[in-house]
């Protein structure tokens, strides 16, 4: 990685000691205003196709000639960095994406948590402590870029999508944990899982108590209110220090 970063720094570096290296010929020695100078360095490097100069006898200078050569292979040196840069960038995108869904298509019984919030952060904590395989599903790009880097399995999209939830496994996996801030898309992401895998065990996170039940109705085996539970443990944390 340190290398690549001078590579790029030292290219930069020459390109731009060529430009201010022609800029400064053409006026220095060849008497050339700064502001054609400029303006044909910079189109010489970034080859403007079509430029005409209408100054006399500019072409025929040595300095002109000798930085048109120059200035050519600082474009083709330029132009080959920046594509070779480019596809870099888009193989390790791709192999990142192919070795992900090869991963998640070879995992089985596995759980799979929707929303990666400090709800579903906890969830894989404790999943990880017990060496219980997931997939996490989450629509944020910078979470999923995240969880890309930790190397852990996710599929960007919306839970609440049959393809979304079959991307990640949903017919092979064990258990689905429904941990969004939403209830009215924890409520659809089971009906969903439901539908898709009758034999999965389903966990849900509920805002208001008023949807335990409807999420019960859809097919949760498990439904928890955070508030609720944060609420018990300091009651009885408190009533245990007394």
């Amino acid at each position: 990685m340190a290398f690549k970063w001078k590579l790029d720094y030292l290219i930069a570096l020459i390109i731009v000691c060529i430009f201010i290296l022609s800029v400064s010929s053409l006026v220095l020695i060849s008497n050339i205003e700064l502001p054609v100078a400029l303006y044909w360095t910079a189109a010489t490097v970034f080859s403007v196709p079509g430029l005409v100069l209408d100054v006399p006898h500019f072409y025929g200078l040595w300095t002109v000639q000798i930085f048109t050569f120059i200035n050519g292979l600082a474009y083709l040196v330029l132009v080959t960095f920046i594509t070779a840069k480019f596809v870099n960038i888009l193989s390790k995108i791709d192999v990142r994406k192919r070795d992900m869904k090869r991963k998640i298509d070879s995992m089985s019984d596995h759980i799979i948590i929707c929303g990666y919030g400090r709800v579903g952060q906890k969830a894989c904590e404790v999943l990880d402590d017990h060496t219980m395989a997931y997939v996490v599903i989450d629509r944020n790009p910078q979470t999923v870029k995240l969880l890309r880097e930790m190397n852990v399995p996710v599929v960007d999209g919306d839970a609440t999508h049959s393809k979304v939830l079959q991307a990640a496994g949903i017919e092979r996996a064990g258990g689905l944990i429904a941990a969004l801030g939403n209830d009215t898309k924890n409520v659809y992401i089971t009906l969903t899982a439901r539908e898709l895998n009758p034999d999965l065990i389903i966990a849900s996170r509920a805002v208001s108590e008023e949807v335990v039940s409807k999420l019960h109705r859809a097919g949760a085996e498990v439904v928890v209110l955070p508030d609720v539970v944060a609420g018990l443990e300091l009651g009885k944390e408190i009533t245990e220090g007394i």
